[in-house]
């Protein structure tokens, strides 16, 4: 029985055979397909480059910087209080007086210079309050620019990386191409030589087309990555825009504590800031409580001509109670000190927010890395089991729908492994976001 299925196996690779060799002969006299342009780049980057352009480039780091300038100028403002105020005054006046029954009528004229000096002594702690808010808002006004340095970092790495992933498809798409150009010619001469039926003829047929539309979206999605990396760079890039790099990232570091964390992140200095913005508004508040010192100097110069003979001077300091604003005080108080809690609880509620998100942030980046290994294994598995399966179904050994199947589960895992790549990195990047870090000093 055993001789009688060799005898039956050889027989019926024999058809086969011959029909190779002839595809085989015909290979040999037919000119080579031709080899496609190179593709020559609008601009190639490196991540260096990225990191450098968007830092000159981007509009929102750039809107951050000036929102530290603005409230860096508020802040220095704030101290115009503490210094004396100096003003001069120069006026010339003209009269006219018509005539009656008892004077002729009168022109007159009347010239006036004054320097004037007033300093603030004491309003009840309103400069202070006034500084200390001014400060605050610098602060948070910092800690928003630290926070959109994450952010654009983040955006700028998933971009890059999308680019660098939109290529590798391109690549394997065209791997895939003559894997499926080769399977398609294998089963046609198969077909061809009775052993195999048009139905799976077709199948391979179809699944090299949907190879070529395959790579023609991936060419897609290159130019659109493109787009959108000129984009969080802030500058129109000439297409095509290519990358240059690799999707990998590095090694993992230990399990941390996230609620230490929590307390270097820019979602917490913000909250930290608006907690100090409304400490002040207290102050700021309470100032109605007390009473106003202020002292003033001046000295005068009068005449109807020039050179000014007629001089004086005159200085004094004045103090103000308020005794009733109908309660405006007392519910400004009542307000800000509304704010204040207000403020701690969101202080309390954006720590552990960000503690959270620190954590899932991290769980995510090792998944991901872990992904990453798994997909790698399988992939050598799937890849040699193709080559066994090809050269089983090529001796007659195995039908059509395993080796379908086998080719499938390779050309899958192919792609499957080029995006667990780009996923761990985006969830690095996302971890790094997360922190506040990235690569925007």
């Amino acid at each position: 029985m055993e001789l009688f299925l060799r005898i039956m196996m050889i027989w019926r690779m024999l058809p086969m055979g011959l029909v190779m060799g002839a595809a085989g002969a015909c290979a040999l006299q037919a000119d080579p397909p031709p080899e496609p342009p190179p593709e020559v780049p609008g601009i190639a980057l490196t991540w260096s480059d990225c990191v450098r352009l968007a830092m000159k480039e981007n509009p929102d780091l750039q809107a951050s910087r000036e929102g530290v300038i603005d409230s860096d100028a508020v802040r220095m403002g704030a101290y115009a209080a503490l210094y004396p105020q100096i003003s001069a005054s120069f006026n010339d006046t003209r009269g006219y007086r018509g005539a009656n029954l008892y004077s002729p009528y009168v022109y007159s004229t009347a010239y006036g210079e004054q320097l004037s000096v007033s300093q603030m002594i004491f309003n009840g702690f309103l400069t202070k309050g006034n500084i200390d808010q001014a400060r605050a808002q610098l602060n948070l006004a910092f800690a928003n620019l630290n926070g959109e340095k994450a952010t654009v970092s983040y955006n700028l790495k998933a971009a890059f990386a999308q680019l660098l992933y939109a290529q590798k498809l391109i690549k394997i798409s065209r791997d895939v191409i003559d894997i499926r150009e080769s399977n398609a010619r294998l089963v046609r001469l198969l077909y061809e030589g009775g052993s195999e039926d048009r139905g799976n003829m077709e199948l391979s047929q179809a699944n090299l087309d949907q190879a070529y539309y395959n790579l023609d979206q991936a060419v897609r999605t290159r130019d659109l990555s493109g787009v959108q990396l000129g984009v969080y760079i802030g500058k129109n890039l000439p297409a095509p825009v290519l990358a240059e790099g690799e999707l990998q990232t590095d090694v993992l570091p230990v399990l941390p504590d996230f609620n230490k964390l929590a307390l270097l992140t820019p979602a917490y200095f913000q909250h930290k800031a608006q907690v100090d913005a409304a400490a002040a508004g207290i102050t700021i508040a309470q100032s109605g409580w007390y009473p106003t010192v202020t002292a003033d100097a001046s000295a005068t110069r009068t005449d109807s001509q020039f050179p000014l003979k007629n001089h004086g001077w005159s200085a004094g300091f004045a103090l103000s109670y308020p005794i009733f604003q109908g309660g405006a005080t007392y519910f400004d108080v009542k307000a800000a000190g509304a704010s204040l809690r207000q403020a701690l609880d969101s202080l309390r509620s954006g720590t552990n927010d960000a503690a959270l998100t620190l954590a899932q942030m991290f769980k995510n980046m090792v998944d991901q890395e872990d992904n990453v290994r798994i997909q790698k294994e399988l992939l050598d598995a799937t890849g040699l089991r193709y080559k066994i399966a090809e050269a089983d179904y090529r001796n007659g050994l195995m039908s059509f729908e395993d080796f379908n199947t086998i080719t499938d589960d390779y050309v899958g895992q192919q792609q499957a492994l080029l995006s667990a790549q780009l996923s761990a990195v985006l969830a690095e990047a996302g971890w790094e976001e997360a922190r506040g870090l990235g690569a925007i000093p």
